[in-house]
């Protein structure tokens, strides 16, 4: 599977108003990040098990899965767009610069670009986004980098 990184003046599937780019989201099992298309997938797939006798159900839990994929993949594309993220890793906020993107809430959640940052006495991080929201963290809190693919 390619992936293309979002370079240029396109803007990112799931941009809003403030800035922000609505990702599609991910749950953490076990530390390792699990797709919300995967779980849709899986979701749609006990659907026969819970609607008709077991020794009925056959391949259509196969087809159910594919279904339940197809239906996150259209809702994420034409109903409530959303890009495609993949954390790089974190990294103190002094150590941000104009241009990344990152998570604004931990590991998971909506993508913004970094507009300005600037180091303030007292160990301070003033962090200014797209959109214009500035955000005052200490220069120590882990922030996860991002990258927005296609």
């Amino acid at each position: 599977m390619s992936t293309k990184t979002r370079l240029g003046p396109t803007p990112p599937r799931g941009l809003l108003p403030d800035g922000t780019v609505r990702t599609t989201g991910w749950l953490i099992i076990a530390g390792r990040p699990v797709s919300s298309g995967v779980l849709a997938a899986i979701a749609f797939a006990f659907i026969p098990f819970a609607t008709m006798p077991w020794s009925e159900v056959g391949f259509l839990p196969l087809f159910t899965a594919a279904a339940g994929y197809g239906m996150w993949k259209l809702h994420t594309t034409l109903v409530c767009p959303a890009s495609q993220a993949r954390n790089l890793g974190a990294c103190p906020a002094y150590r941000l610069a104009p241009g990344q993107d990152i998570r604004l809430h931990g590991e998971i959640g909506p993508v913004t670009r970094l507009v300005d940052v600037s180091l303030h006495p007292g160990g301070r991080v003033l962090v200014v986004v797209s959109g214009g929201r500035e955000l005052n963290w200490a220069a120590d809190r882990p922030v996860q980098l991002v990258r927005l693919v296609t």
